[in-house]
């Protein structure tokens, strides 16, 4: 059935000068895309739709949730638009199954793939084991604990294995993907990230990543720093949802188009931020991307 289905994918960016070449094309497919996302937000109210679900790879009725609103430069209010739009079966939003249909439609891996994936606690872990039959998940539990070291978490009853991406405990070559997911955003040192990711994946491997991306934005915006093992905010303070303990997660920077260049400084041979959209898999909203780094 998938095979039926049209494509989400709208475009694939190497660098800013590529993105800015296509600005007036792209003016365009925004102005029809967000005629097309008002009308299907026929009220402020959380509402159900049917759509396509690239992880069950079944049509399902999600839920569009208000729980997170923003407002555009033109004073349109909006939802979170990567957070909503849950499968009720996968229970993974529109950013996390976009992810996943760009590892199915645009990757050719075999179910063998090595996986590492940055979270283990989270409906992502348990739908990558779903793909995969070889996966490792972790979370950062924090720089008291050891890298590779196991601890219990508590709400489901199982073990963690705790890791920075910053210092990994894995051997290099032990990953073909490695996936992560809103992360990179709260490691202030994340050009060190980058490298351990490229040192933990075998030849042809990939990193595949969402991140909050302001594509308007040349260069990434520092938003905080660790100077003498302390925080020193730069603008005001920004939290994100942490899926362990019960403190929110600090954002250190606001990406912008220059972390392509960032991810083959750390030595990948190429980068590319992947355009999608499309009601029909439960993706609205524009412009949202999936990154993709190569060995």
């Amino acid at each position: 059935m998938a095979m039926y289905m049209p494509s989400i994918w709208m475009g694939q960016f190497h660098d800013a000068k590529k993105w800015q070449s296509k600005e007036r094309e792209l003016a365009t497919v925004y102005r029809l895309a967000d005629c097309i996302d008002d009308r299907m937000i026929i009220s402020r109210h959380p509402f159900v739709t049917e759509a396509w679900c690239a992880v069950c790879e079944e049509i399902k009725t999600m839920t569009l949730h208000w729980f997170q609103t923003g407002t555009n430069g033109a004073g349109s209010v909006h939802p979170a638009w990567t957070e909503t739009m849950v499968c009720p079966d996968c229970a993974l939003a529109s950013r996390n199954r976009a992810l996943f249909a760009f590892l199915s439609e645009k990757m050719s891996l075999p179910r063998s793939t090595r996986v590492y994936i940055s979270e283990r606690v989270t409906a992502a872990y348990k739908a990558m084991k779903t793909k995969f039959s070889d996966v490792t998940g972790s979370e950062y539990l924090g720089s008291d604990i050891p890298p590779g070291e196991k601890r219990l978490f508590v709400k489901g009853n199982f073990m963690v294995r705790n890791e920075d991406l910053t210092r990994l405990s894995f051997a290099s070559e032990s990953f073909d993907l490695v996936v992560t997911q809103d992360v990179f955003e709260h490691i202030p040192n994340y050009q060190n990230a980058f490298v351990e990711c490229r040192r933990i994946l075998a030849p042809a491997g990939s990193l595949v990543f969402t991140i909050p991306f302001f594509y308007s934005a040349t260069t990434t915006e520092v938003r905080a720093v660790i100077e003498n093992g302390n925080v020193r905010h730069l603008l005001d303070p920004e939290y994100h949802g942490n899926p362990v303990g019960d403190g929110a997660a600090l954002c250190f920077q606001h990406f912008g188009w220059d972390i392509l260049e960032s991810l083959k400084q750390a030595g990948f041979s190429d980068a590319t931020a992947n355009l999608y959209w499309g009601p029909w898999q439960g993706h609205l909203g524009l412009f949202f991307f999936i990154f993709h780094a190569r060995f």
